[in-house]
């Protein structure tokens, strides 16, 4: 299935599939921790018995755990809001360059919903060196989506 083509296609055929060629290179790379992951549990208002039950160790929540779901450092980004109400939503995202030395990668957003502005800020990164990290955020701006119940972009 070709998610470019299908409206809510990433439903349909997942996070896609491992390709071992490609994966000694894979260029650009988001990590997150278990760390992250438990903060992002205890952000939704799971209770440290939840939490250490998925886990599998003692791991529990952070006291005033600050952020939301959308702050997970991964290239999936999803967010709920109230249908009829106008909204903006950032998503700041760091990548880790696993690809070769000075590269530089720019982004383009594919949107075919007239009902959201995507944008990226930077929309080009340069590397100097393998494993150097950096920063990005992906701005969502748009007005009630009453009658769909998803809008979809993507970022190639």
């Amino acid at each position: 299935m070709n998610g470019t083509a299908n409206n809510n296609g990433e439903f349909a055929f997942g996070a896609g599939h491992v390709d071992p060629v490609k994966a000694v290179n894979p260029g650009l790379v988001y990590e997150a921790l278990k760390s992250d992951y438990i903060t992002m549990m205890c952000s939704m208002g799971y209770d440290t018995n939840t939490v250490r039950l998925i886990s599998g160790d003692n791991s529990s929540c952070p006291q005033d755990t600050k952020g939301s779901p959308k702050d997970l450092n991964y290239p999936s980004m999803t967010v709920k809001f109230e249908a009829t109400k106008p909204f903006k939503v950032e998503f700041p995202r760091t990548v880790t360059n696993f690809g070769s030395e000075n590269s530089t990668y720019k982004a383009r957003v594919i949107n075919k919903n007239s009902r959201i502005k995507v944008e990226l800020n930077p929309d080009i990164l340069s590397f100097k060196a393998e494993k150097e990290k950096k920063s990005f955020v992906v701005s969502v701006v748009g007005r009630g989506l009453d009658k769909e119940l998803m809008a979809t972009a993507y970022l190639v």
